[in-house]
């Protein structure tokens, strides 16, 4: 984003503190912070062809404001009072719904402060589409925000990314379930491909036993996300083949990727310096491990494979650990959010954030457990 929208994201900031205070309704909370924050992103709510407010679904039920490109919709928003939690299971499931009657995948459910980003295709009910949130008043992904301008629904870049996350996670655990099945076709396959390379065969035993270790690692990075074609239904149901996003300088940026770059370049010197005493006590427990600085994020990668992520904030860092929330105890997964169903750019299916050296007591826990893993 710009400075000058950072700046009047800053006084949007300011403002939703002042609003807390005194209870507004959900009118004012669309009139004061809903309606500003998108107009920030190029929206134009005076347009009839770009913003429908109150649009109903054949069976009459309605979302606030559906947003469209070209008059074809793009996405809607469900909007709630500032003090909402957003927590209705039921007006989550009904606003779904209403994606589903319209064909609209994209669902914003937001109080101002709190934006929730659902993906209808996303399999289970609920909760389980939810694609990824930001919090206004807290540490968010600038390139996030970014992804709900006008400039970057016109590329479908959300839409691209959402369906991707869908297709990746589920060809993942397809293939995992597949390597813990005992296949035998698989692992003779498997047999004769070693046979070329070795000039002999493993056990059958062995094989299925060395398949059941394996755990698929997804590349999340968005650039590599939106770079892919795809054929959609527009939501009349007719196909159009739209194309992958227009590649944004890839090469270039790939070298000026640098850890300092994920703290801004010092700019964010408190969460760096907390980066650095990190790895100090991980080198300090015996870790052995690479730092691979990424567009998006820093990997930890041991002679195994990438055990753990690491994305910069403005204060305190979002990590991601290869762990799935069944290894973990009950005390540890109060401190972490299971996202192996939401979209993020870290591989790890666990996600927690860090603020200051006091959350180092769980968290190194948890990365070592991810290294040994």
């Amino acid at each position: 984003m710009t400075q000058e929208i950072n700046l009047k994201m800053d006084k949007l900031k300011s403002k939703i503190s002042d609003l807390k205070k005194k209870n507004i309704n959900e009118a004012q909370t669309k009139e004061w912070l809903i309606k500003p924050f998108f107009e920030l992103l190029g929206w134009d709510f005076s347009n009839p062809d770009e913003i429908i407010p109150e649009d109903d679904d054949l069976a009459g039920k309605r979302c606030d404001y559906n947003f469209c490109i070209n008059s074809i919709s793009k996405f809607l928003v469900e909007a709630k009072p500032l003090n909402n939690s957003l927590d209705d299971n039921k007006m989550i499931f009904e606003k779904l719904n209403y994606c589903s009657n319209t064909g609209i995948p994209i669902l914003i459910i937001t109080n101002g402060e709190l934006y929730r980003i659902y993906y209808a295709e996303l399999r289970g009910v609920g909760n389980d589409k939810l694609l990824d949130e930001f919090c206004l008043t807290d540490d968010y992904d600038e390139d996030l925000i970014e992804k709900l301008s006008k400039d970057s629904f016109e590329n479908d870049a959300l839409l691209t990314y959402a369906r991707n996350i869908s297709l990746y996670t589920n060809i993942k655990k397809a293939i995992e379930k597949l390597f813990q099945s005992s296949n035998k076709a698989l692992i003779t396959q498997i047999n004769n491909i070693v046979k070329e390379n070795l000039g002999h065969k493993f056990g059958d035993d062995e094989v299925d036993e060395a398949l059941k270790q394996f755990r698929l690692e997804i590349n999340t990075d968005i650039e590599m996300l939106q770079h892919t074609d795809y054929e959609v239904k527009d939501n009349k149901g007719k196909h159009k083949k739209r194309k992958s996003v227009k590649e944004k300088e890839t090469e270039t940026e790939e070298k000026n990727w640098t850890i300092e770059r994920q703290f801004k370049e010092g700019r964010w010197k408190a969460s760096y310096d907390l980066y650095k005493k990190l790895i100090n006590e991980l080198n300090n427990k015996g870790l052995k491990f690479i730092e691979n600085p990424t567009k998006f994020y820093i990997g930890f990668s041991s002679d195994k494979s990438n055990f753990c992520q690491i994305h910069g904030q403005k204060s305190g860092m979002k990590i991601w650990l290869n762990l799935e929330i069944k290894d973990i105890s009950e005390q540890a997964s109060l401190n972490v959010r299971d996202v192996s169903n939401i979209g993020h750019w870290g591989m790890g299916n666990i996600e927690c954030v860090v603020k200051n050296e006091l959350d180092f007591d769980w968290l190194i826990i948890l990365i070592q457990k991810a290294y040994e893993k």
